[in-house]
């Protein structure tokens, strides 16, 4: 090139009409700055973007297109009670289908109060599982029980005593129950739950895969089931319509050792639920009571028991030899001999549950207490079916709570204070305060109410009173327990003693058959009679409290069961006024009108359970029924 040539390059690029050689300058925060304008974003940063966001923005289009449409059911545990002033709230039956099928899901137990607390009033929440709800007949729970109680001896105090508590959950549920109560300006929770830990909702499975070591995952798929995309999947995959067969073989399937590593994941995840429990009443400035949970030590056999997994052919053989020699002997009533072989066989063996409940019952016998208690307890720890909380969980319990006492918690250690006078040697709860495994008897939930009550006085801050506490037979009076509701209960836990889990206990047959054969033999002796004495009990108690719709919900059903089905119906319409929603109590009704020759009135009662939940099959068969009339 010549220079002639450089030269005339070089002039038009000074001149600005030519092509530039040196990259252009990066622009500086000032120049931006007085020009307003930002250099343009990567072509790929903004695909990349859209691939991101536009699945979720589909998502949520369609989560909002079908809360639109209302499809799906509401899955909060509180529910508006419809055309009710002040606004009320109720408990929401379908609440338990977001964790479970429906067909195995249980219902929480109806609840009705304002929303907005009352002036000047108390409010206490119970939190837990069934022993908590007072099954098998909530009217006469402990949280019922506890209630007569202060409106006894604090009469000029207003004081709510509201039952959270529901069968067939664990942990993993009562946290999100307890954080809708705790918008509801509470005073005080009262926390009784560790039942159903180990054999629950997230709990492992011995032989298959499961998240119970990521609670972090499991709350993820949680929350994703309960959106109305959730429900439409679970509808469309039909992953919702069934459960486990919960027969014996099922139950056998689950056995866990106390030793298993897979029990781990159990506590962590309890603790874990417990301390997010407790935040949630101190952020909600109230107040807590936690318990340690009672458990019938003293005379529940274990209901499943495992040996030892290296334990060799021949020392198995062994055992066996011992054991059924013990059983033998105790069977004759030989209860030193019977003693002496259950502990050879124990050192062959000490994982195994129900070696540990005979030689514990023999010791009990031969009044050797401190080898009983000690053998008893080691019975419900290794027990392989654990539907009752186990020492490790009732220790996670007193150890969290006792260190959040200045957070306004308090631990409350039931588990070692509830005996009855049989056992006061033995200092272990039993027959006495159980049906069976958990739930109380009237008289066990009489003395864990009367437990608590100085607790829950000191942590509502009431006063001293001169008041005398009321009575078992004064509770049970203004609560209409009578001897026909007693037997009624009585015979509830019997049906269901007969069933899966129950069958593998030791001597089952025999125990069922003569406690079926008792209550046959009362129900033989209830007539006229003792209902008169019932009804007059009830009309009392709805006398005192007129509004109490548990009063007359089971006013009526002793009516029925008495064929007196007439006079039951306006009981069950109180009640169906009050709760709309609750279909067992519109079945009731339906069955009620069935027997009293009103069909067309059962049919509508029935047509109106299907509004609520169109799959519900006795209704169905109810108006097949009625059809017939």
């Amino acid at each position: 090139m010549g220079k002639r040539s450089r030269q005339k390059r070089l002039s038009r690029q000074e001149s600005g009409t030519g092509p530039a050689h040196h990259p252009p300058s990066r622009p500086t925060p000032a120049s931006l700055s007085s020009t307003g304008a930002a250099p343009p974003a990567p072509r790929w940063l903004f695909r990349l973007a859209v691939v991101l966001l536009s699945p979720t923005f589909f998502l949520l289009l369609a989560e909002g297109a079908l809360r639109l449409v209302r499809y799906g059911y509401p899955t909060r545990y509180l529910v508006e009670q419809p055309g009710q002033t002040p606004r009320t709230l109720t408990t929401n039956p379908q609440f338990a289908w977001q964790y479970y099928s429906r067909e195995t899901a249980t219902t929480p137990t109806p609840v009705l109060f304002p929303a907005a607390k009352p002036a000047g009033a108390k409010r206490i929440f119970v939190l837990g599982e069934s022993a908590a709800a007072g099954t098998p007949d909530p009217a006469f729970g402990f949280a019922r029980i506890l209630e007569v109680m202060l409106r006894q001896l604090y009469p000029s105090n207003q004081i709510e005593v509201i039952n959270a508590a529901m069968r067939g959950i664990n942990s993993h549920v009562i946290v999100p129950i307890a954080r809708e109560c705790a918008a509801l300006a509470p005073d005080l929770f009262i926390v009784y739950m560790g039942n159903n830990e180990v054999i629950g909702l997230h709990a492992p499975s011995p032989n298959e895969f499961n998240l119970t070591p990521y609670p972090r995952l499991l709350r993820l798929m949680q929350w994703a089931k309960a959106t109305r995309l959730g429900q439409l999947a679970q509808s469309l995959l039909g992953s919702n319509r069934s459960g486990p067969k919960q027969d014996i073989e099922y139950m056998r399937s689950q056995r866990l050792a106390f030793d298993d590593p897979k029990r781990a994941a159990v506590y962590d995840n309890f603790q874990s639920n417990l301390s997010e429990l407790c935040q949630i009443i101190h952020h909600a400035g109230a107040r807590g009571l936690v318990a340690s949970v009672a458990v019938n030590i003293a005379d529940f056999a274990p209901l499943g028991s495992l040996h030892r997994p290296d334990l060799a052919a021949g020392a198995l053989a062994e055992w066996d030899k011992l054991y059924a020699d013990g059983v033998a002997a105790a069977g004759a009533k030989q209860f030193a001999p019977a003693l002496a072989k259950f502990q050879d066989a124990l050192r062959l063996d000490d994982h195994h549950a129900e070696l540990h409940f005979r030689l514990g019952q023999c010791a009990r016998e031969l009044g050797q207490l401190d080898l009983a208690r000690r053998h008893l307890l080691l019975a419900r720890d290794w027990d392989a079916l654990q539907f009752r909380t186990d020492s490790k969980l009732n220790g996670l319990i007193r150890n969290t709570v006792s260190q959040r006492e200045s957070d306004g918690l308090r631990f409350v250690d039931i588990e070692n204070t509830l005996a009855g006078d049989d056992n006061a040697g033995l200092r272990l709860p039993g027959r006495e305060q159980f049906h069976e495994h958990v739930h109380f008897t009237f008289e066990g939930d009489y003395q864990l109410a009367r437990l608590l009550l100085p607790e829950v006085s000191r942590a509502l801050g009431l006063p001293g009173t001169t008041q005398s506490l009321p009575t078992r037979d004064e509770c049970a009076r203004v609560l209409a327990f009578t001897p026909i509701d007693d037997l009624n209960v009585r015979s509830a836990m019997a049906r269901q003693t007969a069933k899966p889990p129950f069958v593998d206990q030791a001597d089952h047959a025999a125990r069922q058959a003569e406690l079926e054969r008792g209550l046959k033999e009362e129900l033989s002796r209830t007539g006229s009679a003792q209902f008169e004495q019932a009804s007059a009990v009830y009309r009392e108690a709805m006398a005192r409290r007129p509004d109490d719709w548990m009063l007359h919900l089971n006013y009526a059903n002793l009516l029925s069961q008495f064929g007196q089905y007439a006079p039951s119906l306006p009981e069950y319409q109180f009640v169906i006024q009050r709760l709309p929603r609750q279909r067992s109590f519109r079945m009731m009704y339906g069955n009620a009108l069935l027997q009293a020759k009103r069909p067309t009135e059962a049919i509508a009662q029935f047509n109106e359970i299907l509004k609520i939940d169109p799959r519900f099959q006795p209704a169905r068969d109810g108006i097949k029924t009625a059809g017939r009339f």
